[in-house]
């Protein structure tokens, strides 16, 4: 605000000679710069720039407007003073009254007020402080000796506080949560905010758990122009609810950095004090289905045709399971001297690879890979083509109390791989719309000699799944210690339906794996390997009715005993991501001899515009239970929110027994509530009742994104 040139309409007016004063009544408005005043009655001191007002005073400088019975403007030193004023944020949707309003310099101070976001004639809650100070540059706002009132009840009694403006963060207090659970009884979480600055940020969040103790949690966030990443730490010491008093932690890293145009390097690290953690506390770095934790270390050099890679991995198996290898590390050397325009390429891959037993520090093993490969690769519109042939030589240096395995030993297997599609596309019309229809049948040869590897430790490898794009893989195992040999033919087709604006409407994907000669390659023991003539049908289906209706189906079926090994369907509707319902099955055959047969349910329902559900169940057809279910009611008005949830699901005790009496091997269960009151326009929620579901068991999965 600066003093200037005063303009001034009014339905009479009068000047007084002695003091320079004009006097105007009746409909006054008065400008000066950006400030409006409107009154019944005004005067206006030439020599000073003092401005007076008086009845139905209505004043506004752009950001803030406000009603009041007095006003007053001292032009010298530029401040404005308003009484017993009712008054709005421009910017925002802050109201409230005051007995006396000062403007000053772009702020705003406000004496014997109130402050609140909500819209309401009669709020659902407000600050009611001796002083309120909001600044226009400012991003936050200031209290001192607030009550906050709820419902028109003070809760509670601060002596400072500040609070914000608009949606930039601010370092304070955020909103608390109110958890239940069977395990860990009452939950009370209040999380601080710090807001370090522009670039990194971190949460301090401490606990009650009325079963276990006090707990304390920590996230610092950081984002540089070439590095960025997080860090959390979570910690509960001596666990009451374990007759033992274990210390209980978690540790995470993630950090990825472009050092150059040619160098970067990521981590990514989880660590826990016990395999129960995940199941007891739940994570967003790992899922309570999740029977492993994954870290790696890499870092990666890219000059033209070479990409080189210095990596470490190492799996934490949670449960009783063998331990796992480490590689500790890994280096592999990528390059391709050539790529010609007539499609033929040449690769070589290499790797050196050190493993080492987490447990047994006798157990190791040194891996030598080398991979040379020449390619000629055909892609027309109309068909597709590619002949590859690979040399892979391995060599390993182990050290193991398993006699069966060869100190020194190496295996060497060509490889040839043959494959060619079609593809077909036809145009059709259909009650007046244009569809665009491809039909894509496939063909692949593989060979690779047999080899006995049964003097080589398995570090790194395990049986790959067969989805139908798993069909047309050059290997059955994924890494390296095992290479099964291969005389096969494989055989599929897929066909899609697009709209005229290529929205792709069905997909239809099936094939199958003739076997001209068995398997014999296992990999612990002979349960991977082959004696049948052909590999079970895989197929893929999903198709879309309308913008809304989606239905998606995934099968692998034993043609030879008539048995379906694994399905995965799901109908979906989903208007909006505040509208959908999903149903979906899932049966596998024979896993560990155990068939699992599941169904769920999963719903995301607005229910008007201020009632929203979500809940999801997964029932266990074949032992007769609910393994995981959730339910959650949100309540949301303009200015303040209620978020209700229960849950049940399987406790999983992986390694602490706990007192009960459920006989070992039959599953315990989790049940628990949650409250949370979200007050609009003291901070921001980000989570929805969608992201709820996310953190169940299972989570929620859209159809088309299937995964074997």
């Amino acid at each position: 605000m600066q003093q200037g040139s005063i303009g001034v309409r009014a339905d009479h007016a009068t000047v007084e000679q002695v003091g320079n004063k004009a006097n105007f009544w009746g409909d006054v408005e008065v400008q000066n710069q950006q400030l409006w005043l409107f009154t019944d009655q005004a005067t206006i001191n030439q020599a000073t720039g003092r401005i007076e007002a008086r009845g139905n005073v209505r004043f506004s400088d752009g950001f803030v407007n406000v009603t009041g019975e007095g006003f007053s403007l001292d032009g010298q030193n530029n401040q404005v003073e308003l009484r017993q004023t009712r008054y709005q944020m421009a910017t925002t949707n802050a109201t409230g009254v005051a007995e006396t309003l000062k403007i000053d310099q772009q702020s705003v101070n406000l004496l014997g007020s109130t402050f609140t976001t909500c819209p309401a004639e009669d709020p659902a809650w407000q600050l009611s402080a001796e002083r309120i100070a909001v600044s226009e540059n400012e991003d936050f706002g200031e209290a001192w000796n607030a009550k906050f009132e709820l419902f028109d009840v003070p809760v509670f009694y601060i002596p400072y506080f500040t609070f914000p403006v608009n949606d930039k963060r601010k370092t304070g207090l955020l909103y608390p949560t109110i958890d239940s659970s069977s395990t860990s009884g009452l939950e009370v979480s209040l999380p601080y905010y710090f807001n370090i600055a522009a670039n990194m940020d971190a949460t301090l969040t401490p606990s009650i758990l009325t079963n276990r103790g006090a707990m304390i949690a920590g996230e610092y966030r950081y984002l540089f122009e070439r590095q960025q990443g997080q860090v959390n730490l979570e910690f509960l010491g001596s666990d009451n609810s374990i007759e033992t008093r274990p210390d209980r932690y978690l540790w995470h890293v993630n950090h990825s950095a472009k050092f150059s145009d040619r160098l970067s390097g990521y981590l990514n690290a989880t660590g826990i004090s016990d395999d129960d953690y995940i199941n007891d506390f739940g994570s967003e770095f790992a899922g309570r289905a999740d029977t492993s934790i994954y870290r790696v270390a890499q870092l990666d050099y890219q000059y033209h045709d070479w990409h080189a890679q210095l990596r470490s991995e190492d799996y934490e198996l949670l449960g009783q399971f063998n331990p796992a290898f480490r590689t500790m590390p890994q280096i592999s050397l990528d390059y391709q001297p050539f790529q010609l325009e007539n499609g033929l390429n040449a690769r070589w891959e290499s790797e050196l690879t050190y493993f080492q037993n987490q447990q047994r520090g006798d157990e190791h093993a040194l891996r030598l890979h080398l991979q040379p490969s020449l390619a000629l690769a055909y892609e027309d519109p109309a068909f597709e083509g590619l002949a590859e042939a690979s040399m892979l030589y391995t060599r390993y240096e182990q050290r193991s109390p398993n006699e069966q395995l060869a100190e020194s030993t190496g295996r060497t297997l060509p490889r040839l791989r043959l494959r060619g599609q079609v593809n077909f596309e036809r145009i059709y019309e259909s009650d007046g719309e244009n569809f665009r229809q491809t039909l894509s049948p496939q063909i692949q040869y593989l060979y690779v000699p047999f080899r006995d590897q049964s003097d080589i430790g398995i570090y790194d490898t395990t049986l790959m799944q067969d989805d139908y794009n798993g069909l047309f893989r050059a290997r059955r195992f994924s890494g390296l210690d095992r290479v099964a040999e291969a005389n096969q033919v494989t055989v599929g087709a897929s066909t899609q339906l697009f709209d005229a604006s290529e929205h792709e409407l069905m997909r239809l994907s099936i094939g199958q794996i003739y076997y001209l000669e068995n398997s014999r390659t296992g990999l612990l023991d002979d349960s991977a390997e082959i004696t049948s003539s052909n590999s079970e049908v895989a197929g893929d289906l999903a198709f879309q009715v309308g913008r809304r209706w989606s239905f998606s189906a995934a099968i692998q079926y034993d043609t030879e005993l008539n048995v379906t090994r694994k399905s995965q369907t799901a109908l979906e509707y989903r208007k909006d991501d505040q509208h959908l319902i999903q149903l979906s099955h899932r049966n596998v055959s024979d896993v560990f001899t155990t068939d699992i047969e599941q169904v769920g349910m999963q719903t995301v329902w607005s229910l008007g515009s201020r009632w929203q559900v979500a809940a999801n169940v997964y029932y266990d057809l074949s032992n007769d239970r609910t393994n995981d279910a959730i339910l959650g009611l949100q309540y949301q008005s303009c200015c303040w929110a209620l978020r209700f949830s229960a849950y049940r699901r399987i406790n999983r005790n992986l390694e602490f027994v706990q007192n009960s009496a459920q006989p070992f091997g039959q599953p315990e269960f989790d049940n628990g509530i949650s409250l949370q009151f979200i007050i609009t326009g003291l901070t921001g929620d980000s989570n929805s009742l969608i992201d709820m579901l996310q953190k169940s068991i299972y989570g929620y999965r859209r159809p088309f994104y299937l995964s074997n």
